[in-house]
């Protein structure tokens, strides 16, 4: 094994019936002061909270602390430690590996490149504080500015993790994901319309699965895709390999396109291809908690190691933050309500998953219509957590920047906000002159350098609709830069 690659061991015992422990031992020094300062902080308090809800035998208080305490370790491991500073040496002491190896009460451990995660069962009268020290005894300069975290998993869980170690269940994959399966949406009208050749390079934005790309490959075109869903970027990869050396797959945000492109050697681009929105597989996969209809943690991150995830906005904002961005990006009436009805439950314990959250939704909002009330509240979250509207502007910007003479920029939205950004964009910069109100006369438009190719939006047509209904609200625009 090398220093800093992931390496796991699984020991011969089974799950204790009750409850197990994972404990996860990270290094202090490995990831910014400012986030553990922020998790050293919530944790202390949380604790002292717990302690005393103990000593009264409150016990409804001692649950809710609980469940708040392990929804804060959960996410700092989930989301922290996996972009924490590689070098620790915690994987590198035999020590330590000889006493989890020899500890009758592991049931596995897996060494990261910053931690250990250790599945335990208390086998004997120790308990789990006297196990640590055991493992710190064995391996001192391991635990010299280290810090633990503990949390209770079930058996279920426990038995799980074992499987997929040993290689006995590979029914699902490691991430948790569904294969990468996405129908492409006004794919041969996009193609058609950005006029690939051969020579010409294109630059699929929002790779996804590669449909778009695979069509424009197929004429001749040499494609540039970007994605920032590593799920997305690994499915296109395999399903384009045949295309060699004129498929490129970038894994990155659209936003840094002038970076991403320029860093390989490209300065300018014949024809851009932006899809928005989610995919089907992200939409399908409960575990990335997109989808109020099956349930899953409320999570909606498109690049799954960014930081910030649905469940941190719905259970740290305040209820006018929450109401602002269900009004701005939901377009949501009952903002305000839904807000106040999100604040009276998180106090009772965090909201950590889809359905709890939708449910709450639908007390605010009963079901009257075909829509389910939780889906303006839900696609308002995604775009919060994604940042979609504001990296939109800097694609149209940027992305625009990068088109040759003649280069054609196709964007498809899948809603009003979407569609308004894109439609704002593509007339002011496709405007010869500006006029307004306090001017005596109109000006020339200092942006002025495209034409509009499509004066109304191209929709899917019945046949399409009827093999992909989701397709339904998808608007393709099309520029052409002068």
């Amino acid at each position: 094994m090398t220093p800093f690659s992931p390496e796991y061991w699984v020991a011969q015992l089974a799950p204790d019936p009750g409850v197990n422990y994972a404990v996860t031992v990270w290094r202090v020094s490995a990831i910014p002061s400012d986030q553990f300062q922020r998790w050293n902080r919530r944790n202390t308090v949380l604790r002292e909270a717990l302690r005393e809800a103990t000593a009264n035998g409150d016990t409804r208080r001692m649950q809710s602390l609980s469940q708040e305490l392990n929804c804060l370790n959960s996410s700092f491991v989930e989301k922290v430690l996996p972009r924490a500073r590689a070098g620790s040496a915690l994987m590198r002491a035999d020590g330590l590996h000889d006493a989890l190896r020899t500890d009758g009460g592991v049931l596995g451990y897996e060494l990261g490149h910053a931690a250990v995660h250790v599945l335990l069962r208390l086998t004997d009268e120790r308990g789990v504080e006297q196990h640590i020290a055991s493992w710190r005894a064995a391996a001192p300069e391991v635990f010299d500015g280290v810090e633990c975290i503990l949390q209770s998993c079930t058996a279920e869980e426990a038995t799980q993790w074992q499987k997929q170690h040993r290689g006995e269940s590979k029914s699902v994959p490691e991430t948790g994901e569904a294969p990468f399966r996405h129908t492409t949406v006004l794919g041969h009208e996009t193609a058609d319309v950005l006029l690939p050749t051969e020579g010409k390079v294109m630059l699929d934005a929002t790779l996804g699965g590669g449909g778009h790309s695979e069509l424009l490959l197929r004429k001749g075109a040499s494609v540039w895709g970007i994605d920032r869903d590593p799920t997305a970027c690994a499915a296109a990869r395999k399903r384009l390999a045949s295309y060699g050396n004129r498929m490129h797959v970038l894994e990155g945000c659209f936003a840094n396109v002038q970076e991403l492109l320029h860093h390989e050697g490209v300065k300018s681009i014949d024809g851009i291809v932006a899809d928005l929105g989610i995919s089907s597989p992200q939409v399908d996969t409960p575990l990335r908690g997109f989808s109020f209809l099956s349930e899953g943690p409320l999570d909606m991150r498109m690049d799954p190691r960014s930081p910030l995830c649905a469940s941190d906005i719905v259970n740290d904002a305040t209820e006018e933050e929450i109401a602002s961005i269900l009004y701005r990006y939901g377009e949501e009436r009952a903002a305000h309500a839904i807000a106040r009805r999100i604040v009276q439950h998180r106090a009772i314990s965090p909201i950590t998953t889809t359905t709890r959250l939708a449910d709450i939704i639908c007390s605010v909002l009963p079901r009257r219509s075909k829509r389910h009330p939780a889906t303006r509240s839900f696609q308002a979250l995604r775009i919060a957590v994604n940042d979609e509207l504001k990296q939109l502007e800097i694609l149209l910007k940027d992305g625009f920047s990068l088109l040759r003479s003649g280069g054609r920029f196709a964007v498809i939205t899948f809603h009003s906000l979407e569609d308004r950004t894109v439609k704002r964009f593509f007339e002011h910069v496709s405007r010869p002159e500006l006029d307004r109100p306090e001017w005596p006369a109109p000006r020339p438009n200092p942006d002025y350098a495209a034409r509009i190719i499509t004066r109304k939006p191209i929709i899917p047509g019945a046949e399409e609709l009827a093999t992909n209904p989701r397709a339904r609200s998808a608007k393709l625009r099309v520029l052409e830069k002068l």
